[in-house]
């Protein structure tokens, strides 16, 4: 029998969006998680059977004894970096029996997952990229343009989101530097973003057939993070697009995937990265009628992808990460908590909130205030 199995190596909302997109569709998964002190994913009411491992290693042993069968593959569907490398890693062991986010053969993905590589990737076919160094923790370029954001050279580990500093001057720079622990990482040309925008789809056939299911826009915008409410619309920025096509079939990529950018005053678009997997505005898809996990799955088997699957998305449909989009904008006093209610109350797409699924929500907040009294 086949199985949809999706493989967590942190609690988020992220995951928990690809169980939601595969109970609405009839399909109850197996989850299979790296144990943490959080627990919300596995208690979706969409979930058939839940296993915690204590590593992605020993995960990965638990799935290919339970579910490597010859006769029928099994899906493995993830959304975080740590699982897609560990899938990566195990390719050779993997591809007889799952289907699974890969490029063809062991290691590839997470060569292009090394931000020096991606760069160089996108650069070829012609996305605009900020002037960037690598350097040593510490080290100033001689050539260093002012302001610039620091970024971690993969986007894994337990500091990568934790790296982030805008500098003005070598002084900030020096006293960014005295917070990490890393050894090496990225300077980066600030850019003065007013949006960011993200271009979510998925491939098949190694990258040769490639379909980009939404622009998703922010609604408001945070300098130096991502803001948790966003605009959801169809693909309509044809030349990116093109692109972004080209660079998945050189990557060869069979998964689904998401573009990010930053946008300046002049509405251009500067690269930030590529997520390799599911993200967390991947069930936004779901909500837009397009839901990335179920197509990129019957399109596997198919090998092919469908020419009817674009949907007109109806105008106004917004995304939100509701406990955080109310902690960035009500406690600290940008809109009335009765403003954001109407806001929240209109949204059609909760990332936390399950349209009949709340109990992961509930124990999300007891999580988070309990986080909140002992912090």
């Amino acid at each position: 029998m086949r199985e949809y199995i999706v493989f967590v190596s942190k609690e988020h909302y992220n995951p928990l969006g690809i169980v939601r997109t595969l109970g609405e569709a009839g399909i109850k998964p197996v989850v299979v998680i790296v144990e943490g002190d959080l627990k919300f994913v596995g208690q979706s009411k969409y979930v058939k059977e839940k296993y915690y491992v204590k590593s992605p290693e020993e995960g990965i042993k638990l799935i290919i004894e339970k579910y490597a069968r010859m006769d029928e593959k099994s899906f493995i569907l993830t959304g975080d970096d740590v699982t897609v490398m560990t899938l990566d890693k195990h390719y050779n062991e993997l591809k007889d029996f799952f289907y699974f986010y890969n490029a063809g053969e062991t290691g590839r993905i997470i060569h292009y997952m090394n931000k020096d590589n991606m760069i160089e990737v996108v650069q070829k076919y012609g996305l605009n990229v900020a002037k960037t160094w690598k350097v040593k923790v510490g080290e100033i370029p001689e050539d260093i343009e002012y302001p610039i954001m620091t970024k971690a050279i993969n986007s894994f580990g337990d500091e990568w989101k934790d790296i982030v500093y805008i500098c003005h001057n070598d002084e900030e720079l020096k006293t960014a530097y005295g917070k990490m622990k890393s050894k090496e990482i990225l300077v980066q040309r600030y850019v003065d973003k007013i949006d960011e925008v993200s271009f979510d789809g998925f491939s098949v056939d190694h990258g040769k057939q490639t379909v980009i299911l939404t622009e998703v826009y922010q609604e408001y915008c945070i300098p130096d993070k991502y803001s948790p409410y966003w605009d959801v619309r169809n693909n309509t920025d044809l030349e990116t697009t093109g692109k972004i096509k080209k660079i998945i079939e050189e990557i060869g990529l069979e998964g689904i995937f998401e573009f990010e950018f930053m946008v300046d005053k002049d509405r251009k678009l500067w690269f930030l990265e590529i997520n390799f997997r599911n993200t967390a505005l991947g069930y936004s898809t779901t909500a837009a009628g397009m839901p990335q996990v179920t197509l990129w799955c019957d399109a596997m088997e198919k090998k092919t992808i469908p020419s009817d699957v674009i949907k007109t998305i109806p105008s106004g449909l917004k995304a939100m990460a509701e406990c955080f989009d109310y902690d960035a904008r009500v406690k600290t006093g940008k809109i009335s908590r009765e403003e954001w209610l109407k806001q929240y109350d209109l949204c059609q797409c909760k990332l936390y909130r399950g349209h009949d699924d709340d109990e992961p929500f509930y124990i999300f907040m007891e999580y988070k205030q309990n986080k909140m009294n002992h912090g």
